[in-house]
């Protein structure tokens, strides 16, 4: 008897090289252009403001036009703005391409809809508290281990990147950083990138590579590092819950605890104490564990019209 796949895969039609690609890295690359756009604005306005500040007569702007050094001054001050404002940045980016990446979302769901794939069984409400402890054990671990592991001395990149985000007042950084961060990227690499790889290919070929591109578009190693890991947990809760609302959930959760805890100075109050530090870390590595073993009871695979009973423990 042939094995019952959980979604149904239809067979992969013959595409051009050139759409299959679009089709896969094309939300990637949506985001990173809307990126760029919204970078490029800010750094407009800001040069527009500055100028407009210190620069206010014909005489002063003409000087500056005209001398070098003045224009390679200015672009560094404005550069130094622009990371005060990082953050600001951030969440106009993701705010901007969240109704872009919902749009293609809904489309993929009707396609898959139309093609008569049935998606995994959704977890009940109640379960989404399992999500939440993992996801803010497995990050507050994961934190524990860079601080013990002195990662940060190796990367400044990572730690110009985190001053830069956390410096903003707190409000926005829960808006920006803890809310619309994680819905946007959620919508991308798990929603878009790895539910595509999902429908041609297994599910753990899809999470591994999706979670090294998500690690890799960090952009600092140890970014690189947590975020390959943490992507792979939030594919597995993905996979689970049959609803993108679970590693949204989970990024949230882990988000909001890295603003938290850094306005807070709570590694900080770690750090003093090793022990503390050591403890709480095998408690973070032993809540995850947990979390994980009660997660592999749920049933994620879809109740498949006409499916006899024989079928139903079959490989997926």
């Amino acid at each position: 008897m042939e094995q019952q796949q959980s979604r149904q895969t239809p067979p992969i039609s013959q595409e051009s090289y050139g759409k299959r690609f679009w089709e896969l890295w094309g939300p990637i690359l949506i985001k990173w252009a809307i990126g760029i756009g919204v970078g490029m604005a800010a750094m407009i306005a800001l040069m527009m403001v500055y100028i407009g500040t210190h620069y206010t007569t014909t005489e002063a702007l003409n000087s500056l036009m005209d001398n070098q050094d003045k224009m390679m001054e200015l672009y560094e001050k404005i550069v130094v703005k622009y990371i005060d404002y990082s953050t600001l940045v951030e969440g106009m980016e993701a705010l901007i391409t969240i109704p872009v990446m919902a749009v293609m979302f809904h489309r993929d769901r009707v396609k898959e809809k139309m093609q008569g794939i049935i998606p995994n069984r959704k977890a009940p409400i109640w379960k989404y508290a399992a999500i939440v402890i993992m996801s803010l054990a497995m990050s507050l671990g994961l934190n524990n281990l860079i601080i013990i592991g002195n990662l940060s001395a190796v990367d400044e990149t990572y730690m110009t990147t985190m001053n830069a985000l956390y410096s903003a007042p707190l409000i926005l950084q829960i808006i920006c950083l803890a809310v619309l961060v994680p819905i946007c990227e959620e919508y991308v690499f798990r929603g878009l990138f790895f539910q595509r790889m999902r429908a041609r290919t297994s599910y753990r070929y899809a999470a591994i590579y999706s979670s090294l591109v998500f690690g890799m578009l960090h952009m600092n190693l140890i970014q690189m590092i947590y975020g390959f890991i943490l992507g792979l947990m939030l594919t597995y809760v993905y996979e689970k819950y049959g609803s993108l609302k679970a590693p949204i959930i989970a990024h949230m959760s882990m988000n909001l605890l890295s603003v938290l805890a850094t306005q807070f100075q709570m590694y900080d109050w770690l750090v003093k104490n090793p022990v503390r530090m050591g403890v709480l870390t095998v408690l973070c590595a032993t809540v995850s564990a947990t979390m994980y073993v009660w997660m592999q009871r749920i049933e994620e695979k879809p109740e498949i019209p006409n499916q006899k009973a024989g079928d139903e423990n079959l490989a997926v």
